[in-house]
Formats: C-alpha cells, sequence, structure tokens
C-alpha cells in the first residue's frame, strides 16, 4: 500500500488536472454553439447547391459533360483523399474514429490513395502509417472563411483536372449533435453521385441528394459554358467548406464530452483516493500507537527488573531476613559523640558498614561486637549503651542523650 504523503501527491495532480479539464469542456462549450450555428446555416445552402449540380449533370443526358468537374473518368487508377481532423487532442475517439474510417475505405478500394491532410493529428496518423501524404494543411482559424479553404480546394481541382488523380473523396466527421458525429467519406471530384462496386466501401460513402425524377429544365444566360465554368468551381470549394465546418463543430462537441467525462472521472478518482489516504493515515496513526505502547511497555518491564535487582542486592544480614532498602543519605554520622566510642572503634564500625546513629541503633550486639574484633580490639564494656544512646541521636533529642550520659560511668550504666 502506498504511503499517505504519495496518495496525497497523486490527489493533488488529479485535482490539478481535473481544473484543466474543466476549463477546456468551457471552452469547447463555448465554441461549440457557435460552431453548429455556422453548420445549420450553410448546410442547406450546399445541400440544395449540390443538388442543382446533380440535377444538371442528369440534364445533360446521355451527352456530354457540361464542365471538366463534372466529367467522370472511365478507368480509376489513382484516388486522392482530403482527410479532414483537428489540430489538437483531448476530444476524445474524435481523430481516431476518422482515421480508422480512413484506412478501412483505402483497403476496400485496392487502388493506390494520396492524402491531402487538414489537420495535424491526421497528418500525423499517416505520416506514422508511411501513407503517401502529398500536402498538408495546418492551424485553420476558429471560425474559417471559404478563403481560408480555397487553397485545399485549388490543389485538389489541379490533381483531377491535371488526370494526376481520376477521383477525389473528402474524409471528415459529420455532425448530426452534441452527443452524435458520425465518420464519413464524401464522394468530391468528379461532381457526380459516386457508385462503389464493392458494398464494404460503399457504407463509408455519405448520401447524396437525390436526382430529381422530372428534369428540370434550366435556361443559361449568357451560356451553359460561362455559368457553368463559374458556378462548379464555387459549388466545389463550397463541398469542402462545408466539410470543414461539420468537422469542427463535431470536434468542439467531441471535446466537450470528453472533458466532461474527463472532471467526472477525476472527481470519482479523487473520492476514491480520499478513501485509501484516510485508510493509510489511519494504518499509520493505528501503528504509531502500537509503537508508544509497545515501547510502553518495555520501559515499565525495565523498570520492574531494576527494582526487582534493588530489592535483591538489600538483602545484607546472614540470617536470610530482607531488610528494608538503604536510602542515600548525606555524609557519615560522627559516632565519636556516643560515649565509649574513639578514633579507632567509629573506623572499625564505618569499615563495617555502620556509619550513621540510625545503623548504630539497629544494629545487634553480635555484629557489633564481630566488627570490632575483625579490626584487632577487644571486646568494649561501653557496647551495652550504644544502641540507645544512638537513639537519642537519631531522634535529634541531644540534651536527652547528653542526660543519658550523665548517668553512665565510663560509658556503662552505674
Amino acid at each position: 500500500m502506498p504511503s499517505a504523503r504519495e496518495i496525497q501527491k497523486r490527489i493533488r495532480s488529479v485535482k490539478n488536472i481535473a481544473q484543466i479539464t474543466r476549463a477546456l469542456e468551457a471552452v469547447s462549450a463555448s465554441r461549440v454553439r457557435r460552431a453548429q450555428a455556422r453548420v445549420m446555416a450553410s448546410r442547406a445552402f450546399a445541400e440544395k447547391a449540390w443538388e442543382i449540380l446533380l440535377n444538371i449533370q442528369a440534364a445533360s443526358g446521355k451527352g456530354p459533360a457540361l464542365h471538366p468537374l463534372l466529367t467522370e473518368r472511365e478507368e480509376i487508377n489513382n484516388i486522392m483523399i482530403v482527410l479532414i481532423t483537428s489540430d489538437r487532442g483531448l476530444a476524445g475517439a474524435f481523430n481516431a474514429n476518422i482515421t480508422r474510417v480512413v484506412n478501412r475505405f483505402e483497403e476496400r478500394l485496392g487502388k493506390p490513395v494520396q492524402y491531402v491532410t487538414v489537420g495535424r493529428k491526421g497528418r500525423d496518423s499517416m505520416v506514422r502509417v508511411r501513407k503517401n501524404v502529398v500536402a498538408q494543411f495546418t492551424d485553420l482559424p476558429p471560425e474559417p472563411s471559404i478563403n481560408d479553404v480555397s487553397p485545399i480546394a485549388r490543389l485538389a481541382i489541379e490533381s483531377f483536372l491535371s488526370g494526376e488523380v481520376d477521383d477525389v473523396f473528402i474524409a471528415y466527421t459529420d455532425f448530426i449533435n452534441t452527443l452524435t458525429q458520425r465518420p464519413v467519406v464524401q464522394g468530391w471530384l468528379p461532381l457526380i453521385p459516386h457508385t462503389i462496386e464493392d458494398q464494404v466501401a460503399a457504407e463509408f460513402i455519405k448520401d447524396v441528394p437525390a436526382v430529381s425524377e422530372t428534369v428540370a429544365d434550366y435556361e443559361y444566360e449568357p451560356s451553359p459554358e460561362a455559368i457553368l465554368e463559374e458556378i462548379v468551381p464555387r459549388f466545389t470549394e463550397l463541398q469542402l467548406y462545408q466539410a470543414v465546418l461539420e468537422s469542427q463543430a463535431s470536434e468542439h462537441s467531441a471535446r466537450m464530452v470528453a472533458m466532461r467525462n474527463a472532471s467526472d472521472n477525476a472527481a470519482a478518482l479523487t473520492d476514491d483516493l480520499t478513501l485509501v489516504y484516510n485508510k493509510a493515515r489511519q494504518a499509520g496513526i493505528t501503528s504509531e500507537i502500537l509503537d508508544i505502547v509497545g515501547g510502553s511497555k518495555a520501559l515499565q518491564d525495565s523498570l520492574e527488573k531494576a527494582a526487582d535487582d534493588i530489592l535483591r542486592a538489600a538483602e545484607v544480614n546472614g540470617n536470610g531476613h530482607r531488610s528494608q532498602p538503604q536510602r542515600k543519605r548525606g555524609p557519615d554520622d560522627d559516632l565519636r559523640k556516643i560515649e565509649g566510642i574513639g578514633p579507632k572503634i567509629a573506623s572499625a564500625l564505618k569499615a563495617a558498614g555502620i556509619n550513621t546513629f540510625r545503623k548504630l541503633a539497629q544494629t545487634d550486639q553480635e555484629t557489633l561486637r564481630a566488627a570490632i574484633e575483625a579490626a584487632g580490639m577487644n571486646f568494649a564494656p561501653s557496647m551495652l549503651t550504644w544502641s540507645e544512646q544512638a537513639a537519642y541521636a537519631v531522634r535529634g533529642d541531644w540534651d536527652g542523650l547528653q542526660a543519658f550520659q550523665d548517668t553512665l560511668v565510663a560509658g556503662r550504666r552505674a
């Protein structure tokens, strides 16, 4: 289990990440509303323009196409795909989904494909798998205009008109609603409904507006060629512009949803880590309490052992009686104040451990006799009154001691 400090650091990092995700969610929420408004405002016009082009193509019948961009190639040898992704990540599966659809679409076609990438994420993905990327466009404005996508459209139109490629597709993420975005591949050049024989590849192609059953009768002024020469390139750019708007609205919606989910997950993870932190902290407190209790028990045992040693060391008499523990006193008492004890006898008594009036009063006659004889001296007759004299000194009754000594003759009772 990690330590409480490590868990606290992880909680702090999760909270910092949650602040970032909440900020990104707020930014995407403000941008997605403007992006949705732009998509909805231009979608109807783009679809109607596409329908008009299809009707013009159908009105021409089986005759030659009225414009090179409306001319279908008999044999498809080379294909170009304009891949539209985002410049930034943190948008959930937004970029991964369109990249996966494009790779599957290419596999089903079975023909050489060259890519024009719009956005860093698509470029990096294609370069990583060694696809043929012929051009890249990045850093489109947050609110692009038709002029911002004109270079991309001119590159695709020139490649198609020169015969370098025979078919051009746009791969982007179609905006359905805030929670739903669908990666699709739209046929672009030539500006005709694309028919894919392989049904597995056809599932990725976006449906186009149906051609009117009743062929409309168009009147051209000044001439069909002049009119189509002007509107077909513009309608071509319009289809790419609409795809870019759809992709941007899908990107902001995906990022807003992804950041909201990340914020919710960060909050849940913070709660889980807080619970783990509390458990780790409680375990640390319990461990410290156990250490304190163990140390207290060890100290108590050592104190009891020291007390037992002191009691055993206090056994001083040879009769097996246990005496009271000796208290440490000040300097030795002057035993010469006892009548009958001179300097030599005082030294002999101190050598035997009898150095105070209290010890002298508590010592029996046999012990005193042994101490004197051990010093090489003879029995002192006055020894019979030493204990009684010492009792006066212990009580501090010096007057009583003097009165008692006055009744003695040579230290003995008269």
